[in-house]
């Protein structure tokens, strides 16, 4: 029975060591990310170079038909996909990170956003994380209310 305790410790310990591991490495790698970074710079390697910003609209709910008024409310997502040339990093270098969040106000973000909400209560400006990857692949996925 103590082997059977002492087995079971030590897999427990074990698991607990990597994910506080990864915990440092993904809280070294933010502090690399972001040391010398500007939301403000368009995230290109050549200013010469285009930047391109993939769209995308996913329909989440019909919430409301007004037939007499010819109205649709929706509760949509938009999709945003880019690449940001600063935000990428060796896997390698950081063991166990994956993909990186952070808070859509930090890093540069595309200036496209749902402004067309009858619904005055409805903040278009709500904050989401973007989700970003070690080839530097932004996931911004903001939600959206539409009539």
């Amino acid at each position: 029975m103590d082997s059977v305790n002492v087995l079971l410790f030590l897999a427990v310990s074990a698991f607990t060591v990597k994910v506080s591991l990864q915990g440092v490495q993904q809280h070294r790698l933010y502090n690399d990310l972001m040391s010398n970074y500007n939301p403000l710079v368009r995230p290109v390697g050549n200013d010469s170079q285009s930047l391109t910003v993939h769209f995308g609209l996913t329909l989440r709910q019909i919430m409301d038909v007004d037939e007499k008024n010819q109205v649709l409310t929706t509760n949509i997502w938009l999709q945003l996909y880019w690449d940001d040339f600063y935000l990428r990093w060796n896997p390698s270098d950081y063991p166990g990170v994956t993909n990186v969040r952070f808070p859509d106000n930090l890093i540069w973000k595309p200036d496209i956003l749902l402004y067309n909400s009858a619904d005055e209560r409805f903040d278009a400006t709500f904050h989401t994380n973007i989700l970003v990857n070690s080839s530097g692949t932004c996931s911004y996925l903001p939600p959206g209310k539409s009539y």
